[in-house]
């Protein structure tokens, strides 16, 4: 095998390596597609295909189709050359409103890109692509109805001589010829509709294609309406990956444009030769937009403009069979951004100037000797480090008695006492809970009872005077009554009882109180020798049942169950109040109730009983920087020799004490400060640069109180590769502790 052989396939496989490649993205409201694409010597090129994913929804499940899609095109790709990060997008029309995106798509697709870390250089209409694409492969501008065919919906243009009037979005029916029919009765301002369909992006093409074929498009609507085809229209299909590639070839031309490159156009299957000039470079100043497609360099997706190029521009010279893409290297008018040399930095700058010395030496060293040059100019200037050097601290814990005071302008380090500031908020809320009380309801029983007098006088007995039956059940005379005395009876020699009949109550509810007839009642002041009562009918009426209904207990603990989340939302919006620089003490929130209401007294029957409160809410907040003011001043004096703390190595925990009436609150502050060896920070980065990791912590292991060490590096570079840079800006220091 010759040796120039061998560095020629090593070129080649650099150059490929070296390459910037680039996302394509096709989105519409049922689904996307993904492809990467790169710009080679003979024309921009397809690499690889991502997969066609689902989704409906909100942005979560946008992210998660993508990201799928792009999983897939990642797999293809592995070994290709470097990921892309760049992507250009193609977008359903109704994602567009005239030249820019719609602000809640365009929020959507900045999230995307947030989340997927992903560089949007442009977007441009799907059916703009497909139409400008199918142009180029037929030599003249087409005429056409393009098909979008959806589950939810289709999306549909009518396109004359390579001019879209526009694009009509038709929910889906059971039957798909009447949805394309009804889509194209919008048409009214197209004189002839073009005979031709042409479908894309549906899972079941064929099967639409037959339906549509089969579809009476000459007949009219029940309205009476007729679409004013010349001819009955053929059908016919995209392939799969038509509109993908179509996105990223026309997105491509524009990026070449950008990059320094001139796109020619050479038909190779028709006789005649078009010459597009679809995109000149141009200057960009600050702010400027280019208005082609939408593709804006270094510019945010939010502001591109959409725009296909006008038919003046397009010439037909000549026939050929096919149109291909040519890309040739020219210089650029302008002196390329920044952000160009930098995403190619070593392709086009150190890469590119060295091989220069490559091709005239066609050996093996020359090769090695770029890698070993560019390497290190790598490691002098790229990577840097982060270092997080781990103590075992000294504790000191303390104990101080502060007072915040709202109405203390300065600080008094003295008598420990610190400026406070009130914040005051009122909230109101509303909760029910089930009740748990029980309470027994019913009715009294009734009937008539006779009083019987055996003494020798009259007797008056007032309403309300209690009798006590069997079962020393109490019942109550509902009206006053006479009783005449006793009288003789001069035949019988037996004196006859006085008597009189009067109507009582129970005097409580339930059916224990319905006695039977000829039950014996007793007065409870009186003896039956003087005085007794008897029934000659049964009581009736008597009933009982428990019922749910209010207690205090119910009341007490709605209120507190309110008050606990109306404190908790208070705390919350304090805390928005706070002042930057200031904290709120959460232990000194004190409530005050405004407005108290239930909808159920105690006692009354109810399932569920309901608060509406209203409280006043206030905190109080201080000075972070006044309290660490404070606490230093208090510590300094224990603070060992070659020792010291910083301010995020104190821990404070309040214990809320009194609060006095001029409104100021006295607290236990605990403190806990973590004391650290005191080092000269710029010393230490002067002697571990350019060291290993290893070498780095045997230096650190010296020092006494020294736990661990942890050093990340940016980039992330193999484990060989890790050595700590020899230049200090590229070198951050951090001292924290660990128990």
């Amino acid at each position: 095998m010759e040796l120039p052989n061998i560095i020629e396939k090593i070129t080649h496989q650099e150059e490929r390596e070296k390459r910037e490649y680039f996302f394509a993205l096709q989105i519409w409201d049922e689904g996307v597609k993904s492809a990467i694409w790169t710009i080679e010597e003979k024309g921009i090129k397809v690499v690889v295909l991502g997969s066609q994913e689902e989704w409906e929804g909100g942005v979560d499940e946008l992210i998660a189709a993508v990201d799928k899609s792009l999983s897939v095109a990642f797999e293809r790709f592995e070994g290709i050359g470097e990921e892309p990060s760049r992507v250009i997008f193609g977008l359903s029309d109704d994602w567009i409103s005239g030249d820019k995106i719609i602000p809640e798509k365009q929020e959507m697709l900045s999230a995307l890109c947030q989340r997927l870390d992903l560089k949007p250089i442009g977007f441009v209409s799907i059916f703009d692509a497909l139409n400008y694409r199918i142009k180029e492969i037929e030599g003249v501008p087409p005429s056409m109805i393009l098909i979008n065919l959806g589950k939810k919906a289709i999306n549909l243009a009518v396109i004359e001589a390579g001019k879209i009037y526009k694009v009509e979005k038709v929910l889906r029916s059971d039957n798909l010829g009447a949805d394309v029919y009804e889509g194209l009765l919008r048409f009214e301002e197209v004189e002839n509709l073009p005979s031709r369909m042409v479908l894309f992006n549906g899972e079941e093409t064929e099967e639409a294609r037959q339906i549509l074929i089969s579809f009476p498009w000459q007949t009219p609507s029940p309205e009476g309406k007729e679409l004013s085809f010349l001819h009955f229209p053929k059908v016919e299909i995209l392939p799969y990956d038509f509109d993908i590639n179509a996105i990223s070839l026309v997105g491509g031309k524009e990026t070449a444009a950008f990059s320094g490159f001139k796109v020619d156009l050479e038909p190779k299957e028709r006789e005649k030769k078009e010459s597009l000039e679809f995109s000149k470079e141009k200057e960009f100043e600050k702010g400027e937009k280019e208005d082609n497609l939408g593709f804006v360099k270094g510019k945010d997706v939010a502001y591109f403009t959409p725009k296909m190029p006008k038919e003046e521009e397009i010439q037909e010279e000549g026939a050929a069979k096919k149109t291909d893409f040519l890309i040739e290297e020219e210089k650029p008018k302008t002196k390329p951004s920044f952000e160009f040399i930098r995403g190619n930095f070593f392709g086009k700058k150190i890469f590119g100037f060295f091989s220069s010395f490559l091709r005239p030496l066609e050996i093996g060293g020359g090769i090695i000797f770029l890698i070993a040059l560019s390497l290190l100019f790598f490691l002098w200037n790229i990577p840097q480090a982060k270092i997080t050097v781990f103590f075992s601290p000294q504790v000191l814990e303390k104990e101080l008695e502060i007072i915040i005071d709202p109405n203390q302008e300065t600080i008094d380090e003295k008598n420990l006492i610190l400026p406070g500031q009130v914040i005051e908020v009122e909230i109101g809320g509303e909760k029910n809970i089930s009740t748990t009380g029980k309470k027994t309801v019913g009715e009294k029983a009734r009937g008539e009872i006779t009083i019987y007098n055996r003494t020798d006088t009259k007797k008056v007995f007032p309403e309300g005077t209690i009798i006590i039956g069997p079962g020393e059940l109490k019942f109550v005379l509902d009206r006053e009554v006479e009783v005449a005395s006793k009288t003789p009876n001069l035949e019988t020699g037996v004196d006859e009882w006085g008597e009189a009949k009067v109507e009582v109550s129970a005097f409580d509810i339930g059916a224990q109180y319905n006695l039977a007839a000829n039950s014996q009642f007793r007065f409870k002041d009186f003896p039956t020798t003087s005085f007794l009562g008897k029934n000659e009918s049964a009581f009736t009426g008597g009933s009982s049942r428990e019922i749910s209904a209010v207690s205090e207990e119910d009341q007490k603990n709605l209120q507190k169950k309110l008050l606990g989340e109306l404190e908790e939302n208070a705390k919350n919006e304090i805390l928005l109040k706070v002042p930057q620089g200031k904290k709120l003490v959460e232990e000194a929130i004190s409530s005050s109730i405004t407005s108290v209401s239930f909808d159920h007294k105690v006692g009354e029957e109810a399932q569920t009983l309901n608060l509406k409160l209203k409280v006043k809410f206030s905190g109080l907040v201080f000075d972070q920087k006044e309290l660490l003011g404070l606490i230093k001043n208090s510590l300094s004096s224990q603070i060992p020799e070659n020792f010291e703390f910083k301010d995020e190595e104190i821990l404070t925990r309040f214990e809320f004490k009194e609060k006095k009436n001029d409104g100021s609150v006295l607290f236990s502050v605990f403190l806990q400060a973590n004391l650290l060896p005191k080092l000269d920070t710029a010393e230490i980065i002067k002697n571990i640069k350019g060291k290993r990791p290893k070498m780095a912590k045997s230096y650190f292991s010296n020092i006494s109180g020294f736990s661990d060490l942890e050093i990340s590096f940016s980039p992330k570079l193999p484990k060989i590769l890790e050595v700590i840079p020899k230049q200090e800006d590229k070198i951050s220091l951090e001292l924290r502790s660990r128990k």
